[in-house]
């Protein structure tokens, strides 16, 4: 099963107000599917505002599936992004609040740093996220392979190793 790490949009892959991408975040995004993981973006913005964004950056097409506010908060009460429902094994954000729930129900998370459109990122953001995911998709896939010879095992057959 391939690992599914769940994107945020605003301040997270581009300014609060659309105009400018993250530097360096096409770069990971691509880097990413060519490993085989699949990508999520999951937004507190509107479906059409979030389409406009994406299309204008050229954004949209490095995500599998999409979840806007109409689809999890239509009434804009600020729920949590609850990965658990698109199968997500990894949420980016840059809110505290989303980042905390997942970890809370047991799913890993990273909290990047708000970007606003300025130079003022730190350099080795985007390289120690793109670490992260990469040990955690180690980890998926040797605890799936652990469970497989460990059924094989409970049901009398040899492991293939």
């Amino acid at each position: 099963m391939p690992m599914i790490v769940v994107f945020d949009m605003d301040n997270t892959l581009v300014d609060e107000l659309g105009k400018t991408v993250r530097p360096g975040m096409p770069a990971l995004l691509s880097r990413l599917r060519r490993d085989g993981v699949t990508l999520i973006l999951w937004t507190s913005s509107t479906r059409q505002r979030a389409r406009i964004m994406l299309s204008e950056h050229g954004l949209d097409h490095h995500f599998s599936r999409f979840v806007f506010r109409e689809d999890y908060d239509p009434r804009n009460q600020g729920l949590v992004k609850d990965i658990r429902t698109v199968n997500g094994d990894f949420l980016v954000d840059d809110d505290p609040k989303h980042v905390d729930f997942v970890r809370s129900v047991g799913r890993e998370a990273f909290l990047i740093g708000t970007y606003r459109g300025d130079s003022s990122l730190d350099g080795g953001e985007l390289e120690r996220l793109y670490r992260r995911i990469k040990g955690v998709a180690l980890r998926k896939k040797l605890f799936g392979w652990v469970r497989r010879v460990s059924f094989g095992l409970l049901r009398g057959s040899r492991p293939g190793i």
